[in-house]
């Protein structure tokens, strides 16, 4: 049923850091943008992205040690899951259509505060739509030799790991000891620390085809490696831990209580809906308290926060939704950014807005605060003292009804960039001035610094052409490029944008990379959808 071997030293939220590996900042699961496998770069495993989400940190990124003469086997984590977690973020396999079965939420236990999820097998609109909206990339077909939709990319890049590998893998063959038993799904869930510890326990679930021929592919993969990690099946999983006595205490506890019966996680994931390719899930209260760095009242001031991501494919675009939830007294008024983004300038190549701004900096002000601890004030004294700024007021003059940050695709004299505040011009006024003195006081760059403005509107622009144009506006918002990316910008706190067609004008090598070529724009757009609570899209369009 298990495997009594000593448990190894392998990555995951609170796991012992393995001898191979190496933590750096990662960057969230997106499409091939958005944080998936850069192909063309280093290894496969070398840029293993894992977790991430609003709310439960950045996600950690491993990357392996110099090779030693005789050095460790690639951990269970990125043997197995990676194969998954890599493909989920940017690849996946050529199966059959379906979409049913058991979750890895489902043999997972209850009292998780962290989970990630990679399925390989989504529903069938999904799997076509990846497939075409992938191929549309040359380093994902000229690094994995993809000829077509018959490829089983899963070997493909199992091929990748073990030239990466070198001699841990040699004698591992993917059609005799790895195809026979790998299912599509793979979840990592971070666990209570044990009794008398303060990191969480990690737990990995691998969904499997058939458990015996799953121990000897097992047996083989950890045929080099010293220390073996705690091993069982369950309902169609494979459950992997540090040790024998944590994967069956795991098993056990989500016979009863699996994490598939969370009240809040599934609140949560039933609110995100279709969980596509990649999903994640974190309780940040929860992760608060375990860290033992915040006290009750900062504790207090989170609410009942948890968050989740889904990461979607459709052939021309992935776009990855999230939702969050928080302090219920934290509450924003009426807005919608879109008014401002969709009238500007129809030669914008970028742009960021965000809408009620004295509502937003309010409800921020009160939240740092309340979590802030001791701390927070006489940093906020020390910054109005040096900065001659009134906090929080003269921000929310700024921010006033809408405020958009501009950039323009023309750049031959030199980078047009224009902030559009709608706001009131006499009181605006006397703020930017401070700032304009602190930069130019502060700061060697001569930055030039024009204004220009109506009844109810205040622009700052690199020129007073620039700012003259933003003023007046344009219709950004009926571009084809935008429409894509931001197909539905109502009611938004906060929007950004990005034409990937403007970028070649700002940097030749942008304008020369392949897989920057096939897109064609990007947008993120946020909602408050109640108090203390918001959800997010994050949208990439291909050409």
């Amino acid at each position: 049923m298990s495997d009594q071997n000593q448990p190894p030293r392998y990555p995951g939220p609170g796991g012992q850091q393995p001898q191979n590996f190496r933590p750096q900042q990662g960057q969230p699961y997106g499409g091939p943008q958005q944080g998936a496998p850069q192909y063309g770069q280093p290894g496969p495993y070398e840029q293993l992205n894992i977790g991430g989400g609003p709310g439960y940190g950045p996600p950690q990124q491993w990357q392996p040690a110099p090779k030693k003469t005789r050095g460790k086997l690639i951990p269970i984590v990125a043997a197995l899951a990676m194969v998954l977690v890599v493909a989920g973020g940017g690849i996946f396999a050529y199966g059959k259509l379906g979409g049913g079965g058991k979750q890895p939420a489902d043999v997972l236990p209850g009292t998780a505060v962290g989970y990630a999820r990679v399925d390989l097998n989504p529903s069938a609109g999904q799997k076509v739509n990846a497939i075409r909206f992938l191929m549309k990339f040359p380093s994902v077909k000229d690094n994995l030799g993809l000829t077509g939709d018959q490829d089983d990319l899963k070997q493909k890049l199992f091929e990748q790991i073990k030239k990466s590998a070198g001699d841990d893998l040699a004698d591992v063959d993917y059609a005799k000891d790895i195809k026979p038993w790998l299912g599509d799904r793979a979840g990592f869930a971070a666990l209570p620390p044990a009794e008398g510890k303060s990191d969480p326990v990690p737990i990995v679930a691998v969904q499997v085809k058939n458990q015996d021929a799953a121990n000897k592919g097992m047996d083989k993969l950890l045929a080099k490696e010293d220390d073996k990690p705690g091993r069982a099946f369950t309902d169609g999983y494979m459950i992997l831990g540090e040790n024998q006595a944590t994967v069956d205490s795991a098993v056990a506890a989500a016979k009863d209580n699996p994490l598939s019966k969370n009240a809040k996680y599934k609140a949560d994931m039933d609110k995100l809906g279709e969980q596509g390719f990649v999903s994640g899930w974190a309780d940040m209260k929860a992760i608060a308290s375990l860290s033992g760095k915040v006290d009750s009242s900062q504790l207090a001031g989170l609410g009942d926060a948890s968050a989740a991501v889904a990461l979607r494919f459709d052939s021309s675009y992935v776009e990855l939704e999230g939702i969050a939830h928080g302090d219920k007294s934290v509450k924003v008024g009426s807005a919608d950014a879109g008014e401002l983004v969709t009238k500007l300038p129809d030669s914008t190549a970028g742009a960021i807005a965000i809408s009620g701004g004295n509502s937003l900096i309010d409800a921020a002000w009160t939240q740092i605060k309340k979590t802030g601890g001791d701390n927070v004030q006489p940093m906020i004294d020390r910054i109005a003292e040096e900065t001659g700024l009134k906090l929080p007021d003269d921000l929310k003059t700024l921010a006033g009804k809408n405020v958009a940050a501009v950039i323009d695709k023309e750049t031959d004299s030199g980078p047009k960039v224009a902030l559009r505040m709608e706001t009131d011009p006499s009181q605006a006024e006397p703020v930017v001035q401070k700032l304009t003195t602190l930069l130019r006081e502060r700061s060697s760059a001569d930055v030039p610094i024009e204004t220009a403005k109506d009844g109810d509107s205040l622009v700052v622009a690199t020129s007073k052409d620039y700012a003259e144009q933003v003023l007046k506006g344009g219709n950004l918002g009926s571009t084809d490029s935008f429409k894509q990316a931001l197909p539905d910008t109502k009611n938004a706190v906060m929007i950004g944008y990005v034409d990937f067609g403007a970028l070649g004008t700002f940097s030749q090598r942008l304008g020369e990379n392949k897989d920057l070529a096939a897109l064609k724009s990007a947008g993120v757009v946020a909602r408050s959808t109640g108090d203390g609570e918001a959800e997010y899209t994050m949208r990439v369009v291909a050409k």
